[in-house]
C-alpha cells in the first residue's frame, strides 16, 4: 500500500490509500461476491435510459456525492490483516506521498494519526444505527417487483461506515509502529506552487499560517494532480473533497458573518 496527503485547504487533508501488488483469491469471499453483483446490477441500472433504475442511480449517485470525503478516504485504505497485527517480525514500511512545502515533514504522522481518530465515534455511532434501522424497513421487501432500496441504502452505509473504521484502524496501527517510510514529491509540490502563485517561502508560511482557512486547489485542479501522481482514481476524490471543504468554507463565513453582525446589534 502507499498513501497519499492531498491538502485541499490550509486546515484539511485528503488521505488515499493505494494497493499494491493486490492479491486475487481463487476463491473470492462472499462480501467480495456480493460487492461484484451490486456494482454490477447498479452500473446496469445507470446505463439505463429512463424509468425508476434510472431514477434510483441518479437519486444515489447524489447521496453518494454528500458522503464526507473523509469517509472515502478511509474506505480506500484496507482493513488491518490479522497477520501483520499480531506478527511483530512484519516491519513492512508503508510510503506516504505529500507536497513538503504544505505539509512539513514533522507533521505528516500528526496529521495521519488525526485523521485517522478524529470521525471514529461519527462512525461506530452511524453504524450502529444503520444496523438497528435495517431490520425497521426490511417488511418493504414484501412490495411486489420494486427492490427493497432503504434497506440495501442502510447495508451500504453500515459496511461503509464498517471499512472506514477498518481503514482508521490500519492507519492508527502504522503511525503507533513507526511504520510509515515519509516520501516528499517535488513533482506535486511544484504543482501546488503553480496552482497558488506562489514562489517566496515568506509568502507560503503566511498563506499556510493565516487565522483563516483557505482553499488550496479547486475541484479544477482534481485531474491535474491525479495525472501528477499518475492515479487516475484520485481525481473524483479530490472533485468530491474539493466541493464539501468548499461548501464548509462558505457555510462558515456565512456563519461567522451572521454572528458578527448579531454581535454588532446588541452593542447597539
Amino acid at each position: 500500500m502507499r498513501l497519499y496527503l492531498i491538502p485541499i485547504s490550509t486546515r484539511r487533508t485528503l488521505i488515499y490509500g493505494q494497493r499494491l501488488n493486490k492479491i486475487t483469491h481463487s476463491q473470492p469471499s462472499l462480501a467480495d461476491k456480493a460487492s461484484a453483483r451490486a456494482a454490477k446490477v447498479w452500473l446496469s441500472w445507470e446505463n439505463g435510459k429512463a424509468g425508476w433504475q434510472r431514477s434510483i442511480t441518479d437519486a444515489g449517485n447524489k447521496l453518494f456525492n454528500r458522503i464526507p470525503y473523509e469517509e472515502w478516504g478511509l474506505k480506500s485504505i484496507p482493513p488491518l490483516s490479522a497477520r501483520r497485527r499480531q506478527d511483530e517480525a512484519d516491519r513492512a514500511m508503508v510510503e506516504v506521498v505529500y507536497p513538503p512545502s504544505i505539509i512539513p515533514q514533522q507533521q505528516v504522522p500528526a496529521i495521519i494519526k488525526q485523521l485517522a481518530t478524529e470521525r471514529n465515534d461519527v462512525h461506530r455511532s452511524r453504524l450502529v444505527w444503520s444496523l438497528v434501522g435495517m431490520p425497521i424497513v426490511a417488511p418493504f421487501a414484501l412490495v411486489p417487483l420494486v427492490p427493497n432500496i432503504p434497506f440495501f441504502y442502510l447495508l451500504y452505509r453500515a459496511f461503509s461506515h464498517w471499512k472506514a473504521l477498518a481503514g482508521a484502524k490500519h492507519l492508527e496501527f502504522l503511525v503507533n509502529k513507526n511504520l510509515l517510510e515519509l516520501s516528499p514529491m517535488t513533482a506535486l509540490d511544484a504543482l501546488y506552487r503553480g496552482k497558488l502563485n506562489i514562489d517566496r517561502e515568506e509568502s507560503l508560511k503566511e498563506l499556510l499560517h493565516d487565522s483563516g482557512e483557505v482553499m488550496l486547489i479547486s475541484s479544477s485542479d482534481a485531474k491535474d494532480i491525479a495525472t501528477t501522481i499518475n492515479l487516475p482514481a484520485l481525481a473524483i476524490e479530490c472533485e468530491r473533497a474539493c466541493a464539501q471543504v468548499e461548501k464548509a468554507i462558505s457555510r462558515e463565513t456565512i456563519k461567522a458573518q451572521s454572528d458578527l453582525k448579531t454581535e454588532s446589534e446588541k452593542d447597539r
